[in-house]
């Protein structure tokens, strides 16, 4: 038998930020679908595929949410005022690493190399992460389909184009699979310490100046949950701070709606482990509402 012979590639392994973002929910019903539809059932048939389209239209509409969130969030570290002219000139020419996306079943992976080659500034895009991930967070909450994800950092490679490995999507999906629990994105360790590092660098350069301020407000974008763990902070005073006069309030109202009807449904249901799950979300919107109140409309 004759093996074939890969293409040679340069496989370049460094560190990543790597979010694993799970869709609830939606195994339940594939596990559900165990045979082909009645053939002669034309009503039946249409009934399963359009089933299957609104499962996978949640996972896209998921991955939207992430990447157009992305992008409006790495546009809000621009404003650095402290900075000179000159070194507002010298900031601009900064970039993030662009993230990219591995799809599979309800399950999304969203990665970006960390290297620092020519003019690159890596905080911006874990600012952008973060960011996306809380916006995501809320807008699939507000439309009933909730998430849970892992966030870290670690070594990895990009095999090829959407095809990534290595320990630094281990610790993402550890996260969101043994320690997140209920819909909520956890950050891990290795992420808070190099976020802790880079805001109390010496700031030698514009770099430095514009990476310590970022970091600092990616901390910002984190809270630590009873259990000791830091999560992503959706709903907590740097996002009511930075982005409370334009974000659409009625997400928020939908949202809790959907946890008070999820919470109800599970409870009637006796399903302990899930009700349990969404009190403790529960209790998450009910300790930040209080921040938004404001913005409601009455």
């Amino acid at each position: 038998m004759t093996k074939r012979k890969m293409k040679n590639q340069k496989l370049v392994l460094c560190h990543y930020i790597v979010a694993f973002i799970d869709l609830l929910g939606q195994q339940e019903f594939l596990r559900d679908l165990r045979s082909l539809p009645n053939s002669e059932n034309s009503q039946e048939i249409e009934s399963t595929k359009e089933h299957l389209k609104n499962t996978y239209g949640a996972v896209t509409r998921m991955r939207k949410f992430f990447n157009d969130s992305f992008v409006a969030y790495t546009k809000k570290t621009r404003d650095l005022s402290e900075l000179k002219p000159e070194q507002r000139k010298e900031f601009n020419t900064l970039t993030n690493n662009p993230i990219e996306f591995q799809t599979f079943s309800d399950s999304v992976v969203i990665f970006m190399p960390l290297k620092t080659d020519t003019a690159k500034l890596p905080v911006r895009g874990i600012y952008g992460i973060l960011g996306a991930a809380a916006t995501t967070s809320l807008c699939c909450l507000a439309v009933g389909h909730p998430i849970r994800g892992g966030i870290d950092i670690g070594i990895g490679m990009d095999i090829k184009k959407n095809d990534f490995y290595g320990p630094a999507l281990s610790r993402a999906y550890s996260l969101e699979s043994r320690i997140a629990n209920y819909p909520r994105i956890v950050v891990g360790h290795e992420l808070v310490t190099y976020l802790e590092i880079t805001r109390d660098q010496e700031p030698i350069n514009v770099a430095a100046i514009a990476a310590k301020k970022i970091a600092n407000m990616c901390l910002d974008c984190l809270a630590v949950d009873d259990d000791g763990y830091p999560f992503v902070d959706y709903l907590g005073e740097h996002y009511r701070r930075t982005f409370g006069q334009v974000v659409d309030t009625t997400v928020i109202q939908k949202a809790y709606r959907n946890i008070l009807n999820f919470s109800e449904t599970y409870k009637k249901e006796k399903n302990n482990k899930l009700a349990f799950r969404y009190t403790l979300l529960r209790n998450y919107f009910e300790d930040r509402l209080p921040l938004w109140k404001d913005l409601f409309r009455t």
